[in-house]
């Protein structure tokens, strides 16, 4: 007899007999992402737990995984198993296309940030739990365990800026934010990747930088919507002000 572990996605449920199965287990699974207990980039559980706790047959669960390819809600990775995707997944490639031919829509770029980004500290100062507060705090210290100095020359900097809009977003406990923000984290550093380089090239930038997310972790922290709002925006202009500037002196 097989013993089933315990998953971590108590939201699926087993199928009674139905005419189309399938269908089924594809809606428990895009429901789980929609209230975001599937995270973009989790994994899903394995072929046999599933089959388990649905109670279906191998057949009618990979008919179902189909359908979520085919609806780009999951996709496989070699044989790692299956991951959920972005839910714009296929908005990226057109955008990244955009910039590279035009790098000019960096700026435009900027200004969705403005609005995603500021709407998102808004609502994560209504939101945030404990768990996402310790999120940042762990974040922070990863951040001076490296140097404030070292967040736009570092890969492993980059990385912490982009988590830090990965928790904000995720601390307004809205699924499309969080999707929003993957795509604009991927365009960020795969269509328009020296942006960091440059700006590591004005005088202090990395330093007001890593002040300007401290200081938006602290209006989170304290529940203030419209002081995270406005600090996120003066983020973003600062960012777009620094870029400029590296480009100007560059001409």
């Amino acid at each position: 007899m097989i013993i089933m572990k315990k998953t971590k996605f108590p939201g699926l449920s087993r199928i009674e007999k139905s005419p189309d199965i399938p269908t089924l287990v594809m809606n428990q699974v895009i429901e789980l992402i929609s209230q975001g207990k599937l995270k973009i980039g989790e994994k899903l559980p394995s072929e046999q737990e599933m089959t388990g706790l649905f109670g279906i047959s191998r057949i009618s669960l990979r008919e179902a995984m189909k359908l979520l390819e085919a609806k780009g809600y999951i996709e496989s990775r070699d044989r790692k198993g299956k991951y959920v995707r972005s839910l714009t997944d296929n908005v990226k490639s057109s955008i990244e296309d955009l910039i590279s031919v035009d790098h000019e829509k960096i700026w435009e770029l900027l200004a969705v940030r403005r609005l995603i980004d500021s709407e998102a500290a808004y609502l994560a100062a209504r939101n945030v739990s404990k768990e996402q507060k310790k999120r940042f705090t762990t974040l922070i210290e990863r951040i001076e365990a490296i140097g404030s100095e070292n967040v736009l020359t570092s890969k492993e900097g980059g990385k912490l800026y982009s988590d830090f809009f990965d928790i904000l977003a995720d601390s307004t406990r809205n699924t499309i934010f969080v999707h929003l923000r993957e795509t604009i984290a991927h365009v960020l550093t795969g269509a328009f990747p020296y942006s960091r380089k440059k700006l590591s090239r004005v005088d202090n930038t990395s330093n007001q930088i890593v002040s300007q997310l401290a200081k938006i972790i602290e209006a989170v922290d304290r529940r203030d919507a419209d002081a995270a709002k406005a600090l996120t925006i003066e983020h973003i202009d600062f960012i777009e002000k620094s870029l400029r500037r590296a480009l100007k002196e560059e001409e």
